[in-house]
């Protein structure tokens, strides 16, 4: 009996992550800064001394917004083991102030994309027809109307006991007998 997959025999044996050594992963061992200064200059050397930098630039010329490259920025930054997650949030907000002035330096227009819409994905919009962004503006918005609660019973206690006891799966006579 073979421990590999027969479809594709270069796949990793199933269970093989339950008893590997995960302390091998950057991310699983403690950070290499836990400085915020220290961490900011680890970022900056990052983007000025190495094409990183000039990498994103062209991203962000080409449109992507900078909330995304610091997003690129500080992940990359927790998968090699550098910060934590937690730290990863902490920072952020330097971090897009950084790119934003580099973007400036080198006379990028950019868009910081903190104030695009969420779109949602509707199935015209896989179809090939037109994504949807918000609802249409011709839906009438209905409020929620309060409904009182009544202090005795408990939920089902809006349903007769004729109903309870189909729900349950028992006859009428059932209930009867037993009382």
């Amino acid at each position: 009996m073979s421990l590999t997959n027969p479809t594709r025999p270069d796949a990793p044996i199933p269970g093989a992550n339950y008893t590997s050594d995960t302390r091998n992963y950057p991310w699983h061992r403690p950070p290499d800064i836990t400085d915020v200064d220290e961490a900011l200059e680890h970022v900056m050397e990052r983007l000025t001394e190495t094409d990183d930098g000039k990498r994103y630039m062209s991203l962000i010329a080409s449109g992507t917004p900078i909330v995304d490259i610091t997003d690129i920025v500080v992940t990359l930054a927790i998968g090699r083991g550098k910060i934590t997650t937690d730290f990863a949030i902490l920072i952020s907000g330097p971090v897009t102030r950084m790119i934003e002035i580099m973007a400036k330096s080198y006379g990028v227009t950019y868009t910081l994309g903190i104030d695009r819409e969420d779109s949602y994905i509707t199935a015209a919009a896989i179809n090939g027809r037109k994504a949807v962004s918000a609802p249409p503006e011709d839906v009438e918005e209905v409020p929620l109307e309060e409904t009182p609660i009544e202090e005795e019973g408990g939920l089902m206690s809006a349903v007769s006991e004729e109903e309870q006891a189909s729900m349950l799966g028992y006859e009428a006579e059932e209930i009867d007998e037993d009382e």
